[in-house]
């Protein structure tokens, strides 16, 4: 059976943004994707909470340049790219050009690995200025939110230049107000849908 690689941060994970756990996999939406193409795509969960698309040089997991190889190797058909938001943390304070960087880099990685694989990136919402009050505060500041306001911009333009399938979540969901950072459970069930559509064009 082909594999399809769900791969991203805390969002695809399923952090709950009042408590802190996680959603089961009827709740997040990549535990709902593996549940609704179970008779034809083997879909591999690949959340990971603070993963950035670079290497962070502190965590191998979370840095997604480095661990993705050893998936890689798993010759998946497809991956689902769903990063980006902890790039706009302000200790990296990363310029637009350093955040194409970074994707294209990753992107141009795993291409290079898997010649034909299909690949649709993700791109984030835009951060709820209620992160500033809550646990998050300490990461992200107010540059971290007017970038967020426009990464779709140039995550697009990343997946075009790389022939890639696009979602910008920014058109269709917003961020949890209870931490500013996360999904709430009917924000789950829409990027399934999205991602649902996306990939039944890959038949």
């Amino acid at each position: 059976m082909k594999k399809i690689l769900c791969f991203g941060d805390s969002n695809v994970y399923g952090y709950i943004p009042k408590t802190g756990g996680r959603y089961p996999d009827n709740i997040r939406w990549s535990g709902l994707l593996k549940n609704c193409f179970k008779n034809q795509y083997k879909i591999i969960e690949l959340g990971c909470n603070n993963r950035v698309t670079f290497d962070n040089k502190v965590n191998f997991e979370q840095s997604s340049i480095l661990c993705i190889e050893k998936y890689l190797s798993l010759e998946p058909y497809g991956i689902i790219l769903s990063l980006g938001i902890n790039d706009l943390q302000k200790i990296y304070n990363f310029t637009d050009n350093e955040l194409y960087s970074n994707y294209n880099n990753l992107i141009n990685h795993i291409k290079n690995k898997c010649k034909n694989i299909k690949i649709l990136i993700i791109s984030p919402p835009k951060l709820n200025p209620e992160i500033l009050n809550g646990f998050f505060s300490t990461l992200f500041d107010n540059s971290s939110i007017e970038k967020s306001t426009y990464i779709g911009q140039i995550y697009k333009k990343c997946a075009n230049n790389n022939n890639c399938d696009f979602i910008d979540l920014n058109k269709y969901i917003k961020i949890s107000p209870n931490d500013g950072l996360h999904f709430e459970e009917n924000e789950h069930k829409k990027i399934f849908k999205l991602v649902k559509d996306c990939i039944q064009k890959w038949y």
